[in-house]
């Protein structure tokens, strides 16, 4: 399958073929969220780095999984790093691996799934680390690098750097209690209007949400 012939052009993930047969790639979820790679040439699955997609175990350990919520936004160059330890140890005194010991406990470590929750939008060349989560509603800056859980709403910049919130706490919680990503097609075309404007009260009413 051709990717990318213009810049315009992006990846369903929950519709591709080859998504839905990547072992690598949960998508329980994942309803209209897409990728952009027209820079990078590649389609979204080979942006998931390392992860055994015809694997389920190593050494009966499971291996890390990629998650993927609905209604998520992936520019181009955004990558996934999975695949555990790979054999570096960060506690020994050498994470050189020294061609994978033929140990076990040398040779493999899960470090947990990536999981993406709904409405994120990640930026430009960002990398997703293994064991991250990111909450809903997140936004990843360009070339962000995600090491650690992000909250809901948050917009990353940097190192896992916390520049500032989509909205305070209050809109956060209105935000998780609407969902509307859980909306069925028809509902989501009515609200479009409202989901794509500025008044969140005007869609927590929509929503049948009691508004104090």
């Amino acid at each position: 399958m051709s990717y990318f012939s213009h810049f315009t052009e992006c990846q369903r993930l929950d519709t591709d073929p080859d998504i839905r047969e990547h072992k690598g790639i949960v998508l329980a979820e994942g309803r209209h969220s897409w990728y952009n790679g027209y820079y990078h040439k590649e389609p979204f699955q080979k942006r998931v780095r390392y992860s055994f997609p015809e694997l389920d175990t190593v050494n009966d350990l499971p291996v890390d999984r990629l998650h993927i919520g609905n209604f998520c936004q992936f520019a181009s160059g955004t990558t996934f790093m999975l695949g555990g330890n790979h054999g570096h140890s960060m506690e020994a005194l050498t994470p050189h691996s020294f061609n994978f010991l033929p140990s076990p406990e040398f040779l493999w470590a899960p470090t947990g799934d990536i999981v993406i929750g709904h409405d994120v939008w990640v930026g430009y060349e960002s990398m997703i680390m293994s064991g991250a989560r990111i909450g809903n509603g997140a936004i990843i800056g360009a070339r962000a690098t995600v090491t650690k859980d992000v909250p809901p709403y948050a917009i990353v910049v940097g190192a896992n750097q916390v520049a500032g919130y989509r909205f305070d706490e209050t809109g956060r919680d209105l935000m998780e209690r609407i969902a509307w990503w859980h909306w069925d097609e028809d509902r989501l075309n009515d609200a479009m209007p409202l989901i794509q404007g500025k008044d969140l009260m005007a869609l927590a009413r929509y929503a049948g949400l009691a508004i104090d």
